[in-house]
């Protein structure tokens, strides 16, 4: 009798943790995840995918068209505004003060000549490289919550299936009694 429990339990808990990995990887892979890292903009300026134009130089400049785009392909820009929702694929925004500054990039008409992608700098005698990558992007609260929820069943899900399967091989644990 407490072999068939335990085989029913190590069935449904492991198919339970099949279900729960299965899920988080779909999740993954089908870049929700990438979106809820970059969700909404923190500033205004310019969403962009910063891969796309990362071998950008002075006398070899990048020039990004902007427009409205749902999904980020190749040099394209999207104008957004503090709070606005990330179009697919973006990974940074170029910030107006950059574009102000035209030191790295410039606004041109239609156009975002990006002139200086990737930067040297240095804080606190740390040199590290600047980038687009990441700059004024807010992520979702929630996917942290997510995430934790995600790990927790997880190993909830895989500790009780370690149990059903001690149970199948008759394996009983008890806790050892220290005396004082």
């Amino acid at each position: 009798m407490a072999k068939t429990k335990g085989t029913i339990k190590f069935v449904f808990w492991t198919a339970v943790s099949v279900g729960l990995f299965y899920y988080a990887s779909l999740s993954y892979t089908s870049g929700q995840m990438a979106s809820w890292y970059y969700y909404k903009a923190k500033t205004d300026g310019y969403a962009v995918h910063s891969a796309y134009f990362k071998k950008a130089n002075k006398e070899n400049p990048a020039i990004l068209q902007i427009g409205k785009f749902d999904k980020i392909e190749g040099l394209q820009a999207v104008e957004v505004k503090k709070g606005d929702r990330l179009p697919i694929n973006t990974d940074g925004i170029i910030d107006q003060k950059v574009l102000k500054e035209g030191k790295r990039a410039v606004l041109e008409g239609e156009s975002i000549k990006v002139m200086v992608p990737i930067q040297i700098k240095e804080s606190k005698g740390f040199k590290y490289k600047d980038s687009f990558k990441h700059k004024g992007v807010q992520t979702n609260p929630w996917s942290g919550a997510w995430n934790v929820v995600m790990v927790l069943s997880i190993g909830l899900a895989l500790g009780l299936m370690a149990e059903g399967f001690t149970d199948i091989m008759g394996l009983k644990l008890s806790k050892i009694v220290h005396d004082h």
